[in-house]
Parts: C-alpha cells; sequence; structure tokens
C-alpha cells in the first residue's frame, strides 16, 4: 500500500531573471516502511522536493501543478492549519546542516519537551520518559538531555536531531544530507542506526544525498534527479548494479567503493543547465558521452524498462557496452575535448 504518491510535481522560483523550473514534474510513489533515496548533484532539485512534499518553501517559491498524496489525502489541498497537524506528527523532517538547527539558547530537554506538549499535547513527565527513550534509541546518554547544543559533538547533535524527528511516532521521516559534514566513521555509526530505527519502528523514510554509498547502504529505492527531473529509478540494488542511464553511470564512477580499491574515480565534466530557461530534449544530453542529434531536439520520458526499474533515456539497447565504456575515462573526456 502506497503511503505516499507524488504526481508530476512542479516546483518553481520566482527571481528578478524569471521563473527557476526547479522541479518540473516529477512522480514517485512510496510504501509503508519503505526506504527512498533521492540521489543527485548540488542544485538538481532534492531538497526543493521535500520542501514541497512539506510546504515549507521559501516566500519566492510556489508549486504550479502536481499532486501530494499523503495516506489518501493531496497535500497540496490542504490550508495551513491542517498542514501543521501533519507536520511532525504524520511527516517529520530532519532538514540540510541539521546540526545547526537546534536552537543555541535552549537545553536539548526543552526543545524536547516544548515539541512533544506543542504539538503531542503530552505531560511534562511523559514528554522527558519519551525524550529519554528516544535518546537511548540513537545511541545517546540520557544525562545529556540537560545539555546545551554546543556541548555535543556533531555526531551527538545529529543524533539527538533525529531523536527529535521521531518523537511524535511519525509514518514518514525525511532527511536531508543526513551524514554531510561527518567522518566516515560517524556516517556509518549514523546511517546504521537510521535503519535500524526504520525497521525497528516500522516507519518510512526518504533519504536526499548526493553520495550514490549512502543510499546503498540505507535504502531500498532510489530516484535519480538531474536538473529538475527524475532521470532513473526503482530498486536500490538494481540501479546500481545495472544502471540505465548514462547519468547514473557517471555517478557511479565518481564515488569510491571499497569492494574496488583500484577503481578510477571518474567525474562528469561541465554542471546541469540554467532551468530558467532550460535546453529543449534531454537536459543531460549536453554533459553525456552518449548523446545523439534527436537527444538535442526532444525530451525522453520515463519509462518501465523492466519490473519496477525505469529510464528516461532513448539508449536502452547494448547497455552492457555503455556501461563498460562509461567506466573508461577517455569517454567522459570526450565530451568536454
Amino acid at each position: 500500500m502506497s503511503l505516499l504518491k507524488v504526481e508530476d510535481l512542479k516546483v518553481y522560483y520566482e527571481t528578478t531573471r524569471g521563473t527557476n523550473k526547479a522541479v518540473d514534474g516529477i512522480s514517485f510513489n512510496l510504501e509503508e516502511s519503505q526506504s527512498l533515496g533521492l540521489v543527485g548533484e548540488s542544485g538538481c532539485g532534492k531538497s526543493t522536493t521535500v520542501k514541497g512534499l512539506v510546504r515549507v518553501m521559501s516566500k519566492n517559491a510556489f508549486i504550479p501543478d502536481g499532486k501530494v498524496m499523503f495516506k489518501d489525502r493531496n497535500l497540496l489541498d490542504l490550508n495551513e492549519k491542517e498542514m501543521n497537524k501533519i507536520r511532525w506528527s504524520d511527516i517529520s523532517l530532519v532538514p540540510q546542516a541539521a546540526m545547526d538547527s537546534l536552537n543555541p539558547v535552549y537545553t536539548v530537554k526543552n526543545q524536547f519537551l516544548e515539541v512533544m506538549k506543542l504539538k503531542g499535547e503530552m505531560s511534562k513527565k511523559a514528554s522527558l520518559n519519551r525524550a529519554k527513550t528516544l535518546f537511548k534509541k540513537v545511541g545517546l546518554n540520557e544525562e545529556l538531555l540537560g545539555y546545551y547544543p554546543h556541548q555535543f559533538s556533531g555526531g551527538m547533535k545529529q543524533r539527538a536531531v533525529i531523536a527529535l524527528a521521531l518523537a511524535l511516532n511519525p509514518n514518514l521521516i525525511i532527511t536531508d544530507e543526513p551524514v554531510t559534514a561527518l567522518d566516515v566513521i560517524v556516517q556509518h555509526q549514523i546511517l546504521k542506526e537510521l535503519k535500524g530505527l526504520r525497521e525497528e519502528l516500522n516507519i518510512s523514510l526518504i533519504m536526499i544525498t548526493h553520495d550514490i554509498s549512502v543510499v546503498a547502504q540505507t535504502c531500498d529505492q532510489i530516484a535519480i534527479m538531474y536538473a529538475g527531473k527524475i532521470v532513473e529509478k526503482g530498486p536500490a540494488n538494481e540501479v546500481l548494479k545495472k544502471p540505465l542511464h548514462p547519468y547514473t553511470m557517471g555517478l557511479e564512477n565518481s564515488f569510491p567503493d571499497i569492494t574496488k580499491p583500484n577503481k578510477k574515480l571518474i567525474s562528469i565534466e561541465g554542471s546541469p543547465p540554467e532551468l530558467i530557461s532550460p535546453p529543449a530534449g534531454c537536459r543531460f544530453a549536453v554533459r553525456c558521452p552518449f548523446s545523439e542529434d534527436i537527444c538535442f531536439k526532444k525530451e525522453p520520458e520515463l519509462i518501465k524498462i523492466n519490473e519496477k526499474h525505469y529510464s528516461a533515456c532513448i539508449h536502452q539497447k547494448n547497455l552492457e557496452e555503455l556501461r563498460a565504456k562509461s567506466r573508461e575515462v577517455e569517454t567522459w573526456q570526450k565530451v568536454v575535448s
């Protein structure tokens, strides 16, 4: 059963230079107890997508089209009061730079009490007991509740923010770059705890990241975003083992793999296009080593290729050959030569 169904969602920004089509018609489903990784470069629309889902956008942002069906209700039809009842109680967001989202002048305990009393209508005693339980679940000593945020390390802050997101037993947690700026050991610990909490508490998870290795460790499903579009989606294992889109192949090349110590890291040359006036055709075409004339003229549809694996690319034959070529440095150098 789908917990969340996003249909043709568009989130635009009004700027002095024109309308920026940051998210330009994306669709995906999230089942109950499922985890989805939304992956792509900076500026591809990942954070804008989740802000649109929970409607915490900047003043110059607007949603011209689409549906966000959560428990069979379209969140885009709800007024602000109705949305406030859903935020934190049903959908909880761990924002980007979450370590800096704790109020520096309140103890962490008081921040828990505020959330659970105001949003959850819980007594002080019940709120404190809940906070202690959650701290234990994320691997923190309950005595730390009386500390101020500046007394926490980066990893401790991240755990505290995740615990705070769990305060009211939401059905869905959205995390935006949850392990950015943490060292690799703490990253591994946080991701392991997130996965364990999801399985233990039977919650769904959307993880926003630019790091494919994070998704491989944590998520069941994956959606690859580029320039405001989803270009590939499907089961995480299948997408990462047998990518169908050249952009996904390029992303895989740019991250290290501990199982392949001699793997060459290959960057994707260039940068995503300007979305005030996006190019015709495939938005990745100018950076794609396999692009053809038609790629610059006609935008490919995101179509089902096999089982639950979708891709928006004209190249769906000789894929093993393309994957092999994509692992060669010379292939990507040709794009800018």
